[in-house]
């Protein structure tokens, strides 16, 4: 299809049709985005902190003729006459990237990561005062779990601690990634990343070869399978501290996906090993900062006696009673964190309000007036049971 005959497909607005993949990668990165999705004959999406925009360019067959030199002759005839999505990594304009290319409706599309360039430090993302003091306690040893969905900062916050680690210590560090999202300058460590897919077949293999290798630390993306997990939690058993990632919204939950992975008669004798080898885990959620960009807010559940009981009882419920009373140790929950991000004018009241599985006990803490509705639980005034006009309450099933 032409991009004449595709302007059919565009908004309104005067649309300026890319030929190059460097002319996109200049326009994106100049918008500030962070992803990139281009469909033959369509206007071009750019995520921009977090938020998915259509801008007024397009992409024809001439951008699709130039990206398509890029690939390797296999992959091109696998995506031609397979329709196979192809995956490669390149640099254009000065930024890495990697790229998804794959047909939707018959048509190419395009998708791209900008690879980061700096590495934040913990201050910079505001990490809690207790995870950063695991960090640089020394030479820690056991598990440690970011949690959240994709595109919450888990990758950014592992890179944080990486780097901490690479600066200030001397230790061999292997990470496994999907893809390899920052690029690591050695300081004083030896820092090995292997990406799943180019050097290594999958997590779980990975895993089985850095315990060859001699490590220290090991980065593992996403603990996704039994083999994976096992072999991470037993190198977090045996002296290595070791990071993973999962997909979950809660510290409870987090520890019972762990093990739902599992076979079922190898659950207890792990979830006694997790309970002896945990550090910590937090979970974050990305959400808008006042003054633009976005801020992560966390959850932290550290190990202790009541929390190692928890997991070995499989209690998962307890474990966030023990972050609510626990805070004077560092424990936090994501309420405590939206509010003093708020107080501290990091986020407003409202973004802190919208975020929060409990809106109302936000406006509470802060100070605001609750919602009608939760007024009238809050004071015990009774509904009206539809259709009757009898207070919730007075009728009584028979």
């Amino acid at each position: 299809m032409s991009a004449a005959a595709a302007t059919t497909a565009l908004t309104e607005e005067a649309v300026k049709w890319i030929g190059t993949l460097d002319e996109l990668v200049v326009y994106a990165t100049d918008k500030r985005a962070s992803d990139v999705h281009a469909c033959l004959g369509e206007s071009v999406a750019l995520r921009v902190d977090g938020d998915i925009k259509r801008f007024p360019i397009g992409t024809g067959d001439t951008f699709f003729d130039d990206l398509f030199k890029r690939l390797l002759p296999e992959q091109k005839v696998n995506f031609k006459e397979k329709s196979l999505a192809a995956d490669f990594a390149c640099n254009c304009a000065g930024w890495d990237m990697r790229c998804h290319l794959f047909k939707a409706n018959a048509k190419p599309v395009l998708a791209i990561r900008f690879m980061r360039g700096k590495i934040p430090t913990m201050d910079d993302l505001v990490l809690p005062k207790a995870f950063q003091d695991i960090i640089k306690e020394g030479r820690p040893t056991g598990m440690i779990l970011v949690t959240g969905y994709t595109g919450s900062g888990k990758s950014t916050t592992l890179a944080a601690a990486i780097d901490w680690l690479n600066r200030n210590n001397a230790l061999h560090i292997v990470t496994l990634e999907n893809p390899v999202e920052y690029r690591y300058v050695p300081a004083k460590s030896v820092i090995r990343q292997r990406e799943v897919g180019r050097d290594v077949v999958s997590f779980g293999h990975g895993m089985v070869d850095a315990m060859r290798e001699d490590p220290d630390v090991i980065l593992i993306g996403e603990l996704r399978d039994a083999e994976t997990v096992k072999a991470a939690v037993s190198a977090a058993e045996t002296g290595h501290l070791v990071f993973g990632t999962l997909h979950t919204r809660t510290a409870g939950s987090t520890i019972s996906r762990i093990l739902d992975v599992l076979p079922a008669d190898e659950r207890d004798q792990v979830r006694t090993m997790v309970a002896s080898s945990l550090l910590a885990v937090i979970g974050q959620r990305l959400v808008s900062r006042v003054g633009g960009g976005r801020i992560a807010v966390f959850e932290l559940l550290l190990n202790c006696t009541a929390v190692a009981g928890a997991i070995r009882e499989n209690k998962p419920g307890q474990i966030a009673n023990e972050i609510a009373v626990k805070k004077d140790m560092g424990m936090i929950d994501f309420d405590s964190c939206l509010i003093d991000y708020s107080r501290r004018k990091l986020i407003s009241q409202e973004v802190a309000i919208e975020t929060s599985d409990r809106p109302d006990e936000i406006r509470k803490r802060l100070g605001l007036s609750l919602r009608p509705s939760a007024q009238a639980t809050a004071s015990g005034s009774v509904g009206i049971t539809a259709g009757t006009g009898i207070p919730t309450g007075v009728i009584k099933a028979h």
